[in-house]
């Protein structure tokens, strides 16, 4: 019968980590050391942190040995401190320096958003990059012409939503919807999946922070995403595929700016319960 453990008898010290951390309760104590529980083959979602948790390398899960895991340098793990200044100092960037963004650093956010949480580890996220500034001032444009079609088939959303305010900005010869960066990224994934928005949302956040981590600036884009959305021609223009949907957009590129205080916000509102 296929197992998704298999544990080292010699390498086992029985300190019961993987029992603990498994988040659907699928491994228990054996005589000699852990095994699955029955059903738990169907149950399963490969996370891995069976695999992670083991002590001595002496358990093995499906997909995955302690060979296919990356190590943890406890010593590149920041402090506090070092933690907070770094999570408060990202600000969305809307002026960009005229420079196309190279296509290593831009695997660089996408390498740190493959590791955030996902609903039951489906990883169902893709991306889509644009990375030729003149292909992003395109769609740009392109989001702009949605936009002006709102204005005739649904004047009280386009009222609602401010559309104007970018219109009018475009026709006067300013571009607040790409607003010059020279990529952007987008986050596809399944339309009827239920787990996509978060998935999508958290995995855009972490090539974010990524991108701040690397002096790089970005921002959302809801002008580009609505527009990927809800026109026709955008939507055949990036090829998105039939039953998936883009849940998210960010513009990225090297800030022209450099911010050297970070702006107050609100005291969390918290309910104790």
């Amino acid at each position: 019968m296929n197992e998704i453990i298999k544990v080292d008898e010699s390498l086992c010290i029985g300190c019961g980590n993987c029992i603990r951390t498994c988040p659907g309760g699928l491994i228990t104590k054996g005589d000699q050391t852990p095994v699955p529980t029955e059903g738990s083959w169907d149950l399963c979602i490969d996370c891995g942190h069976c695999v992670a948790v083991c002590p001595t390398e002496a358990l093995h899960q499906r997909t995955l040995g302690p060979e296919g895991c990356i190590p943890i340098d406890t010593h590149l793990i920041p402090t506090w401190e070092q933690a907070r200044q770094f999570l408060i100092s990202r600000r969305s960037v809307r002026v960009y320096v005229n420079k196309a963004l190279e296509k290593e650093r831009i695997l660089q956010c996408l390498d740190a958003a493959r590791f955030a949480p996902n609903g039951a580890n489906r990883q169902i996220v893709r991306w889509v990059v644009i990375s030729d500034p003149k292909q992003v001032r395109r769609i740009a444009e392109m989001s702009i012409d949605w936009m002006k079609s709102v204005r005739e088939t649904n004047p009280a959303l386009y009222k609602e939503a401010k559309l104007e305010l970018f219109t009018s900005a475009w026709d006067s010869g300013q571009d607040q919807i790409s607003r010059g960066a020279p990529c952007f990224i987008q986050a596809w994934a399944p339309k009827d999946e239920r787990t996509a928005p978060q998935a999508a949302t958290i995995a855009l956040a972490y090539a974010q922070l990524a991108a701040h981590a690397m002096g790089l600036g970005s921002s959302w884009s809801g002008g580009i995403n609505t527009a990927a959305q809800a026109y026709p021609p955008l939507k055949k223009l990036l090829g998105l595929p039939e039953g998936t949907v883009c849940y998210g957009t960010i513009l990225l590129g090297n800030p022209a700016e450099t911010f050297a205080r970070i702006p107050a916000r609100k005291d969390a509102d918290v309910t104790w319960l």
